[in-house]
């Protein structure tokens, strides 16, 4: 049972009641919840973040990190095909970054220095 609003009543989560980004956000919050009582070896979670609208996209992003590094019980993998600028990280965070298809650039011809220029550009 869930509720967005203080003026909502409860409802059932369902396909039906709810929108696309209040489900991914019920199910990550629900996943965050079940991190200190279950162990297990990791979590995968496929683009939980589509669908939200960025305010709670940072907000969930923000508790993940949280959450997930606070304790030793299990990896998290989030996959995703894009994050918002400027997320918070810490030390035990690490990001993975797979470039593929027929459009990126061979790896040979990067220029590191030009993709940092462009990435403190971008956070500005």
């Amino acid at each position: 049972m869930v509720k967005f609003r203080d003026e909502e009543e409860l409802s059932r989560l369902t396909r039906h009641a709810q929108s696309g980004g209040e489900r991914a956000l019920t199910t990550a919050l629900y996943l965050m919840a079940l991190q200190r009582l279950a162990a297990v070896p990791f979590r995968c979670v496929d683009e939980i973040n589509q669908g939200m609208d960025p305010i709670n996209e940072r907000k969930m992003f923000q508790l993940l990190v949280k959450v997930t590094t606070e304790t030793d019980n299990a990896q998290y993998f989030l996959l995703s095909p894009k994050l918002l600028m400027s997320l918070e990280y810490n030390p035990r965070v690490a990001v993975h970054t797979v470039m593929n298809g027929r459009h990126v650039a061979d790896h040979r011809r990067w220029d590191v220095g030009k993709f940092i220029e462009n990435a403190q550009y971008y956070e500005t």
